[in-house]
Parts: C-alpha cells; structure tokens; sequence
C-alpha cells in the first residue's frame, strides 16, 4: 500500500507526497530488510506512469514474521515511530516517514 506524507526531496527540494516500496529485500544473515522507496508528485502522477522524482534505500534492522508479507511489513515500520533513544538520531532517512498514512 502505498505511503502519503508530504517529503521535501534531498535532490531537488521539491515536495513529494506519494511513496510506493517498490522492491523489499530480506537478509536472512544479517536479519534486515531494504526498502526501496519511490516518491512521487502524486497518486495521479504514479498512476499515470510518471518517472519518481525520487529514490532512496531504507534499511531496517528487523525481518518480517515468517509467513508475513514483507511489503506490508515493510510499509508498517516506515511508518512507524522513531525509538526515544539515540538510534533515531543515528539514520534521519530511516524515520523521515514516521507518522506518515498508509493509504489504499
């Protein structure tokens, strides 16, 4: 599902409201999960087949539950909100979509 939350993009400085993970990668050895984001103008720019004005590799540090699906696995911990202690401070991309909406 797709991700909505307004996201200044670093190349450009342009607003992007509309992030779609488009391929999630799994390491069994170092249990994380890549996400790769694309951020669009908007739903009707994506559905349009416009290019992304944006692109970037979100790591997490967690694999999904076996069986789980790993986009949606994916999507809920971008989301999710950063911990209290200094790891937030540590990667500012990894939680740049915290409190952001997951929409249909």
């Amino acid at each position: 599902m797709p991700i909505k939350k307004d996201y200044e993009t670093p190349s450009t400085g342009a607003i992007a409201s509309y992030h779609v993970a488009q391929m999630v990668t799994l390491d069994k050895i170092s249990k994380g999960t890549s996400v790769a984001l694309y951020s669009y103008l908007s739903a009707d720019a994506c559905a349009a087949g416009k290019a992304p004005m944006y692109q970037q590799q979100i790591m997490i540090t967690a694999l999904p539950d076996s069986g789980a699906d790993a986009f949606a696995f994916a999507e809920q911990e971008i989301v999710a909100v950063p911990p209290t202690d200094e790891a937030a401070s540590l990667n500012l991309s990894r939680y740049a979509f915290a409190g952001a909406e997951i929409v249909a």
